[in-house]
């Protein structure tokens, strides 16, 4: 977003707030909730993010988002020297009030040296005593919950706000000619098989499967992620036949967004697509492997389902593993490609009635 110097002097005078969420873009998503929040109860205010380069993308189409500046702690901003450049040049924007949603002793420190007017963050994070407002970390709620317990309580489901997106003229034109080069045919799926942590990934065979399913059902399935995941898009469409179509690493987060916006369902792990989907406002199946939806990363959209089997070793880790610790991986292979299918076909019959 790009303001006059007009709309930059009103914003300084009436105090400019900052909000650092420096996680994973599904995390980005999840601060979003928030974000909208802070925006809601200071409408005249503008509300800068700091952020990793990897979720800039995102915040800079958060319409409650006034400036992005990613914090770049492997490029210009690494070591303590780069950590004070960068807390220098945001110091100059001379903030009134600071949120930290991350907890890492690195971040704690940039806002220590930003020196807002208050700052507030978790209890939980480290060095909180150099936080001016503490507040309880509750493990129990929903991780969006969690970081509106910031700014107060949020009785029963008032705290499910959705996230709001907007992808550019250029990005939506994009995804236009992609959708239109596609043609006339059955409903659209996606299936995001993605994940950091290898023990949250269903198996890539299994996702062929349900995708081989689904084709042979008449949709058709889209295979997205990032360039990194395209050798797993290529090992679905070497097994379910080239009817599918592996979009890895074509699309940027937005884009891919604004992609979900124009598919029946989107099919994924425990991982960002989930609420990537959410802010697509599209149906959204989440197979959980090794995580559970108790530890508050869970779709809580209506549109939002999900599947996971009980098991004795299960959760193992709250962000999972690169390798399962027992060797069975019980927890990704006992949930069958039938069961995904089921699931996925009763959501969509279920929603075509409703229209």
């Amino acid at each position: 977003m790009v303001l006059d110097a007009q709309q930059v002097e009103i914003l300084s005078e009436q105090g400019r707030i900052l909000v650092i969420q420096t996680a994973f873009p599904g995390d980005s998503i999840l601060a979003l909730p928030f974000i909208q929040e802070v925006k809601r109860m200071n409408p005249g205010r503008g509300i800068d993010v700091v952020c990793t380069p990897v979720s800039s993308e995102i915040f800079s189409c958060s319409p409650a988002v006034t400036d992005v500046f990613p914090f770049r702690k492997r490029g210009e901003h690494k070591g303590f020297g780069g950590m004070l450049r960068f807390a220098a040049s945001l110091r100059e924007n001379n903030y009134e009030k600071l949120y930290s949603l991350h907890r890492s002793f690195r971040t704690t420190l940039l806002v220590n040296m930003i020196s807002a007017g208050e700052s507030t963050g978790f209890d939980t994070a480290a060095l909180s005593f150099l936080y001016d407002r503490r507040v309880y970390y509750a493990h129990k709620d929903h991780e969006v919950k969690r970081n509106l317990n910031l700014l107060g309580k949020y009785e029963g489901d008032s705290w499910q706000i959705m996230p709001d997106l907007v992808a550019g003229r250029e990005q939506k034109g994009k995804i236009d000619k992609f959708i239109e080069g596609l043609g006339e045919g059955g409903p659209l799926i996606m299936i995001s098989p993605g994940s950091v942590w290898e023990t949250k990934r269903y198996p890539t065979k299994s996702y062929a499967e349900v995708a081989a399913s689904l084709i042979s059902s008449g949709y058709r399935v889209l295979i997205s992620g990032s360039g990194a995941e395209r050798g797993m898009g290529d090992q679905i469409v070497r097994i379910a036949g080239d009817r599918v179509l592996n979009t890895c690493g074509d699309f940027s987060i937005i884009e891919s967004i604004e992609l979900m916006r124009r598919v029946a369902l989107v099919v994924t792990n425990d991982s960002a697509p989930t609420h990537f989907a959410m802010a697509a406002r599209v149906p959204v199946l989440t197979v959980y492997c090794s995580t559970v939806p108790e530890f508050g990363f869970h779709g809580y959209s209506h549109e939002s389902f999900y599947i996971s089997k009980g098991m004795n070793c299960k959760p193992c880790g709250i962000h999972g593993h690169r390798k399962c610790p027992n060797g069975s991986f019980e927890c990704g292979t006992t949930v069958h490609p039938y069961e995904v299918v089921e699931k996925v076909t009763g959501i969509l019959k279920r929603n075509e009635k409703n229209d």
